[in-house]
């Protein structure tokens, strides 16, 4: 037996040993024959990536969070997962999401502190890493899924620019905002995922990145720790000799964020009318009643809103023709207590999803209860690999590493 073989056994064992007190699995894969290590086709060998029980696993019931789909097998992986495994990675089992990655709040615990919710939909992913169970997780954002439960559970999330991972074998939702992403330990683990998935990016390192700091979007929703907690960090930064400067979004931004709840609530009405039309008593109450209310969006509200966010788009790319990267905050506070039933709001993350753009939060901050609340940095799209490297920048000068 290898020494990558038996790590991952030992893995599995704290896994399901560890999983008790947190439910951050739907299932649990059993020990493998052989698991090889790192090699140079296989960069992610020996690596354990756990999947949200969102995307297609042909060795793993699939069931996207829903009692429709109680344990359904899928014929074959979906298009990530097989990705994955073509690197060597090794998938130690399924977490949770919320139905459909949406909504109600899954049973999963935030690690941090029991009392608060783990966030979601990306609910698993984040508390099995956040409990130290695995390294990285994989996640799926379509407002604010990955970046916001990352925030929460004090992880480091990563979602990339729309497009860059397939998503063929994913329970689609919406399909014009759905994106795949990771949350992980720290900056290096989606470094060394992104780099075993898009070898041939050889964007060079920034050593010194200029920053703006946006207090947009929500600001005057957002909770005063947080605002506190961003601008002591913003000082703290300026204080450690980076380049960061206060800034403001180009004229039209805050209309971004209605614009992605329309183009979601539009699309995931469609999306799920299948199961809305043959199994609606199936579906919890509160996601079927949300279904229906997304129906209200007329075709022209639809347009209306694409037009909003493609001219934004447009600006966006423009405006980072300026700087390196955006700060702002990755949630709009703490976690809400378990007892509210919710998953928090992704009011700090639609906009940056709908503009396509890759995110990265770092768990720097803390609010009044001393849970964690994530540091944003927005990147410019498609340049995902200098996003990484400005995240891991700032995450050594705050000391996270």
């Amino acid at each position: 037996m290898t020494d990558h073989t038996e790590s991952i056994r030992e893995l599995l064992a704290r896994i399901r040993k560890e999983d008790a007190a947190v439910h951050a699995f739907t299932f649990i894969a059993p020990d493998p024959e052989h698991v090889d290590g790192p090699s140079a086709e296989k960069p992610l060998g020996g690596l354990a990536i756990a999947m949200k029980d969102i995307c297609d696993t042909a060795d793993m019931p699939t069931g996207y969070g829903s009692k429709i789909y109680d344990g359904f097998q899928p014929p074959m992986d979906a298009a990530i997962v097989t990705a994955l495994k073509a690197k060597g990675a090794f998938i130690p089992g399924k977490t949770t999401t919320t139905e459909f990655a949406t909504s109600p709040p899954t049973p999963t615990l935030n690690p941090r502190d029991t009392r608060f919710t783990p966030g979601g939909s990306s609910a698993g992913s984040a508390a099995a890493v956040a409990a130290g169970m695995v390294k990285i997780a994989l996640g799926t954002q379509t407002l604010g899924s990955v970046i916001r439960p990352a925030s929460f559970c004090g992880v480091v999330g990563f979602k990339p620019t729309y497009g860059w991972f397939p998503t063929a074998g994913m329970k689609q939702l919406a399909s014009s905002l759905d994106t795949i992403g990771f949350l992980a330990a720290d900056v290096a683990h989606c470094e060394r995922v992104y780099r075993a998935l898009v070898p041939d990016d050889e964007t060079p390192k920034v050593s010194k990145p200029k920053l703006i700091f946006s207090r947009e979007p929500n600001w005057h929703l957002t909770a005063p720790d947080a605002k506190a907690a961003i601008e002591a960090c913003i000082e703290k930064l300026k204080g450690l000799g980076v380049d960061v400067t206060d800034g403001k979004m180009p004229e039209g931004f805050d209309e971004v964020n209605l614009a992605a709840n329309v183009i979601h609530d539009y699309q995931m009405h469609r999306s799920l009318a299948p199961e809305m039309k043959r199994a609606r008593e199936k579906i919890a109450p509160v996601l079927a009643d949300r279904i229906d209310r997304a129906g209200r969006w007329s075709a022209e509200d639809y347009r209306a809103a694409i037009r909003v966010v493609e001219a934004q788009r447009l600006a966006f790319d423009a405006f980072m023709k300026t700087c390196d990267g955006v700060l702002c905050l990755a949630a709009g506070g703490e976690a809400p207590l378990l007892e509210l039933g919710v998953t928090g709001d992704p009011m700090m993350n639609s906009s940056w999803t709908a503009l396509q753009t890759p995110c990265v939060s770092l768990p720097a901050l803390a609010g009044a209860n001393s849970m964690p609340i994530g540091l944003q940095i927005v990147g410019a799209r498609n340049q995902d690999l200098k996003t990484l490297f400005i995240a891991s920048f700032l995450e050594g000068k705050l000391g996270l590493a």
